[in-house]
């Protein structure tokens, strides 16, 4: 519990450190537009995320002797509902561009939206290190993902990519973090889906 106690406070730490560092510098570069157009898209995606979460993860995390195929079931679960829930998002980019009059929304939302499927993707790799409480690889995989994804948004800001940058930004820290956790984690899908397995799992979420 000590040790992984100190790796979560580490990578809490130095993720938001880093970041707090990376706002300081692009805030002195980008317009408050950008900014706005971002914070919008933001609040759409978190309560998404809310929905494609569905606690299931926090379930498998709580179960005393999850099985793979309660762990395989989730996964294709999150992974099927997060490419529905950005469809739903891509179709409707038009309509919440024009509610808000800022027709860059349409493009903007429709590729940070893809968010969510990849993060449908890391929550099992997640729920899956906080059982076996590994926090150790959440260190690493965030720091990599965070130092990553700071130096492209600074340097897409100095070249004047304007929103792109934040997109940038915010989608390639999701990318790289679930890609360094798949190198890391031992646990690999397997093709098993049961909806006897995930019915006690929705009830709990």
């Amino acid at each position: 519990i000590v040790t992984g106690t100190i790796w979560k406070f580490g990578e809490l730490t130095l993720a938001q450190g880093v970041s707090f560092l990376v706002s300081l510098v692009l805030a002195r570069i980008l317009m408050p537009e950008d900014y706005g157009v971002v914070s919008i898209i933001l609040i759409f995606i978190s309560v998404a995320n809310v929905f494609l979460s569905s606690g299931l993860n926090t379930a498998l995390i709580q179960k005393r002797d999850p099985t793979e195929l309660e762990f395989n079931t989730v996964f294709f679960f999150f992974l099927i509902l997060g490419f529905v829930v950005y469809i739903f998002f891509y179709i409707f980019a038009p309509t919440l561009a024009d509610f808000y009059n800022m027709p860059l929304l349409k493009p903007t939302i429709r590729v940070l939206a893809i968010r969510l499927p990849i993060s449908a993707f890391q929550s099992i790799q997640s729920a899956y290190v906080s059982k076996k409480m590994d926090f150790k690889k959440f260190f690493f995989a965030s720091i990599v993902g965070t130092v990553i994804s700071a130096v492209l948004g600074i340097v897409m800001a100095y070249k004047g990519f304007g929103v792109w940058s934040l997109i940038s930004q915010y989608l390639s820290n999701t990318i790289v973090n679930t890609f360094m956790l798949f190198l890391i984690v031992k646990w690999r899908p397997q093709f098993q889906f049961s909806f006897s397995a995930v019915k006690p799992l929705i009830r709990y979420g």
